[in-house]
């Protein structure tokens, strides 16, 4: 009987859930066709309907926790309304285990949200950006900061990627043990020859400790950095997959990169997909308790918290990215306020 009853559950749960997403990505898409009314009239429908579509997956992403918690509500208000809670908790099945499929729809939810953000998200912005025109392939970088292998500074003005060469650089030799600069070359022209050796052409090399200067017309250099750790500093972190995020936050830290940004927007991606789970905590509490069985109280409640809940999220976030919070603590702070407050709610509940 309990197998039927998680079923039954289960089924209603993720029909509502269906709806609800269907109802947000509808709403979204036709607010972004009107706010991209003048693209739309110059690419044409197909690729308007394309251009929609490949920004769904940042939609689904971002309202699936909306989803669920209303769907977490619903449910329960509607099993609370045609009172058979009260019949399933006069044959001794607790409200916990009756909410038990809930939990477990939220954990596929939490998969589900990772699975958009590693694969479809990617590949729909890209696709969306190459529609829209704003696809961007740099091929210069100005400006450019990166340690080498053995902790050493360097810094290129100007850098062309697809000549893989650049204009006036400077290699500062620090001694790590006193972090005192030694030593100084400075370049006119940088040239990369491939696996991480870099030629250096009209160099003035400066010895810092005894004051003296030495002109060469060149010097070649293993700095142990390829020109495609160079190209990820130019990489959009809300267009890439948590791997490849992942990936390119190491690389772009063992040259010395400032990556505080991309932590924390890596973080983010993972919370959100968690939180799924937390909000069906926060909803089962406030789904069985409808006062009078009102039909908006469940509305209300659910906009009540989700305005609370993202403008938390978007202030840890925005003190995570200015280096006020960690990038760890920023992104999981608010799902962890949250969890509690769902505990707490949960625990509170006559089961």
């Amino acid at each position: 009987m309990v197998k039927i009853l998680d079923r039954y559950v289960f089924s209603e749960a993720f029909k509502t859930l269906l709806l609800s997403l269907l109802t947000f990505l509808t709403l979204f898409g036709i607010v972004d066709l009107v706010s991209h009314i003048d693209l739309i009239m110059k690419i044409g429908l197909l690729k308007s309907f394309q251009f929609i579509t490949g920004r769904f997956p940042l939609y689904t992403v971002r309202v699936l926790p909306i989803a669920v918690l209303i769907t977490t509500m619903v449910t329960l208000s509607r099993f609370s309304s045609t009172n058979e809670l009260i019949v399933a908790r006069a044959l001794g099945i607790s409200i916990y285990r009756f909410s038990l499929p809930l939990f477990v729809l939220a954990v596929i939810s939490s998969c589900f949200s990772l699975y958009v953000q590693e694969s479809l998200l990617p590949a729909g912005l890209k696709l969306t950006e190459k529609i829209g025109g704003t696809e961007k392939k740099p091929e210069k970088l100005n400006g450019v900061w990166f340690q080498d292998k053995k902790g050493d500074f360097i810094f290129i003005w100007s850098f062309n990627l697809k000549k893989r060469e650049g204009s006036w650089a400077s290699i500062i030799e620090v001694n790590q043990n006193q972090f005192q600069p030694v030593e100084r070359l400075d370049a006119e022209k940088i040239i990369y020859k491939g696996k991480g050796t870099w030629e250096l052409r009209e160099v003035l090399k400066r010895e810092l400790t005894n004051f003296s200067t030495v002109e060469l017309p060149s010097i070649k250099l293993n700095l142990g950095v390829d020109v495609k750790d160079l190209k990820l500093s130019e990489l959009n972190p809300q267009q890439s997959g948590l791997i490849k995020l992942y990936i390119t936050i190491k690389r772009l830290r063992k040259i010395g990169y400032n990556t505080t940004e991309m932590e924390v927007e890596l973080y983010s991606k993972l919370a959100l997909a968690l939180f799924p789970v937390v909000v069906t905590a926060i909803g089962i509490p406030f789904g069985i308790y409808n006062p009078r069985n009102r039909k908006g109280y469940t509305l209300a409640i659910a906009s009540l918290i989700v305005v609370v809940m993202w403008v938390t999220t978007a202030l840890f976030l925005s003190l995570g990215k200015s280096g006020v919070l960690p990038p760890l603590y920023s992104a999981f702070a608010p799902l962890m306020l949250f969890g509690a407050l769902g505990l707490f709610l949960l625990g509170r509940v006559e089961s």
